[in-house]
């Protein structure tokens, strides 16, 4: 193409895409513009988040690291562009992966100049629900590279400049750790800048590779060892996932999700090196266990998977709270194993992670006569007496309850308790313990068979039964169900209370919502949360309140941090704190 054409093609498409911003801005259907769906869907994220097309404001944040991981890995890339633009009139800028800029360097003074009246300078965000459509924020919301000419830009601020951004992507995690942002005047836009800065981008993403964490380094390191040595399939857990193609074709995507739990319940287990794991549909998998270790710690595990030999049946009596998660149906199995032989059962595992109703449930599987019982180990330690009035020969389960929290004066009590108890040829004591806790040696030697019973947490796979289950429970003569966005949140909330905690906010979500569809808005604040550390309660009060004014502003976030009475900068830095979730 003609330089006179070229002039003639950009001219058009300025004037076509500020006809089209005119008409959007307007209340025009998106639908019926001649611009790119990424463009209209842009303009379109960009008014619902409150964004003034007008008024120009960016926010400044002090607390950037300019000295960070992808800085570092950034800058030899950032110098050989620069060098080789020098005569080119741009700037070149590098994100964070919040769109704040942490890197700005100019191949021409007056481009950069141009660019210091809208702020385009270290420590100002650019996220799309900032500043609307923009060759950085815009590059967050699509995952992909993006061009941003002229009258693109939703606020008219920035309507004299063009941007070319691209993510910097983490190859292993796959998250954008970041956005390489070209911007230069409309006038002087040249498409080829677009690929230049896809390709720098991805230079960066590679120098991230090399550059990577001890920690994420040493799995990365032990998976490409796996890979190496074996011919089977290769499954690595740690703060990110890993898998070759023979374990993509080896499990499905719902194993996959089963596996990834039950290889992080693995990380805080101390489980043989070789081990061979049930499936929910009965197919059985032989592991090769490695555990990697960085400054003493197990911070990820590698699995080499095989199927084995045998194939199991699937089990036709399983009820939903047993689930598909592979660590519960381990746990299920070894109490199985005890309950076969009447011996003693100790479960080890947090508070409720369903500790005592496995053993419950197992036992009357087993015994559909029986009877059971639960009572804290500490009343019995204490000198408390219990009677079981069962009829002879019926089979009986007694739990105790808490046996690592019996102080040392009722040690003693309560082991020659579990003699007298146990001795009876139709009574099983099964026992729940903390995981980790230290259980005195001399009641631990009364128990024959142990089982760990995983956390909620640890039970992806499991949830929607488990929620479907409950909320059976709480309103059984309700029609009732858990509607899709709520779902989403119970799943993403890590539920360090467990089951109780599952039950509690679905019992709240009822009262919010006696009949028909649980949304998101019925479930209590803490769902929307997925903070890992405890909350105070002045922070819990201010979590819910925010929850409660999005709720209310249907998700606009201008709207809520003006009922809120607070900037919208700090509407987002609190919303981050509390890792509060939008759905």
């Amino acid at each position: 193409m003609s330089d006179q054409r070229w002039a003639e093609s950009v001219d058009h498409q300025r004037l076509r895409f500020a006809a089209a911003r005119a008409e959007f801005l307007d209340g025009g259907d998106t639908t019926a513009l001649a611009v790119p769906d990424l463009v209209a869907a842009s303009w379109r994220r960009s008014a619902s988040a409150g964004v003034d097309a007008t008024r120009y404001r960016v926010t400044y944040h002090s607390d950037i690291d300019v000295d960070s991981r992808l800085a570092r890995c950034a800058r030899p890339v950032l110098e050989r562009l620069t060098r080789d633009m020098a005569d080119v009139p741009v700037s070149i800028a590098l994100t964070d992966s919040r769109a704040r800029i942490i890197e700005r360097r100019d191949c021409s003074n007056a481009v950069g100049r141009v660019l210091d009246r809208v702020d385009f300078n270290p420590g100002f965000s650019f996220e799309e629900g900032g500043v609307g459509t923009n060759g950085v924020g815009t590059v967050f919301e699509t995952r992909q590279p993006v061009s941003v000419v002229g009258a693109a830009h939703f606020n008219e601020s920035l309507i004299p400049f063009a941007c070319a951004g691209a993510p910097v992507l983490d190859p292993l995690t796959g998250r954008i750790e970041g956005v390489l942002d070209v911007s230069l005047l409309s006038e002087s836009w040249n498409p080829l800048i677009h690929a230049l800065v896809r390709n720098a981008a991805g230079d960066i993403g590679r120098n991230l590779l090399l550059d990577r964490g001890h920690t994420q380094q040493a799995l990365f390191e032990a998976y490409l060892r796996a890979d190496a040595r074996s011919a089977q399939a290769v499954l690595a857990v740690g703060d990110t996932v890993m898998l070759n193609r023979r374990a993509q074709h080896l499990l499905s995507a719902p194993e996959q999700a089963i596996l990834r739990d039950h290889a992080r319940y693995l990380m805080s287990r101390h489980e043989p090196s070789i081990d061979v794991l049930t499936l929910p549909s009965g197919r059985q998998l032989r592991m090769r266990i490695t555990r990697v270790h960085t400054g003493g710690d197990v911070t990820g595990v590698v699995l080499v998977l095989a199927d084995a030999a045998a194939r199991v049946e699937p089990r036709d009596d399983a009820l939903p709270i047993d689930g598909r998660c592979a660590a519960w149906q381990q746990a299920s199995e070894r109490t199985d194993r005890a309950l076969a032989v009447g011996g003693n059962l100790l479960l080890t595992g947090e508070a409720g992670a369903g500790r005592a109703t496995l053993a419950a449930r197992r036992f009357r599987r087993r015994h559909p006569d029986g009877r059971h019982a639960i009572v804290d180990a500490a009343f019995l330690a204490g000198g408390g007496r219990i009677t079981l009035d069962v009829p002879a020969g019926t089979p009986m389960l007694l739990i105790l309850r808490d046996i690592d929290a019996v102080p040392e004066p009722g040690i003693t009590r309560l082991a020659a308790m579990i003699r007298t108890l146990s001795a009876g040829p139709d009574t099983t004591i099964a026992a729940t313990a903390a995981a980790g806790r230290p259980v005195d040696p001399r009641v631990t030697a009364l128990f024959d068979y142990g089982a760990d019973v995983p956390a909620l947490r640890f039970r992806s796979a499991d949830l929607p039964d488990l929620i479907v289950e409950l909320t059976a429970e709480l309103s059984p003569s309700r029609r009732t169900r858990v509607g899709p966005t709520a779902m989403r949140v119970l799943a993403a909330h890590p539920w360090p209370g467990n089951i109780p905690q599952l039950r509690d906010a679905i019992a709240d979500a009822l009262d919010q919502r006696p009949a028909g569809e649980i949304t998101a808005d019925d479930l209590p604040g803490y769902c929307r949360s997925t903070t890992p550390r405890r909350l105070t309660a002045i922070e819990v009060s201010e979590r819910d309140t925010i929850v409660a004014a999005l709720d209310n502003a249907a998700g606009n976030r201008v709207r809520a941090a003006a009922a809120l009475g607070i900037s919208r900068s700090s509407l987002y830095r609190k919303l981050k704190a509390y890792g509060i979730t939008d759905v």
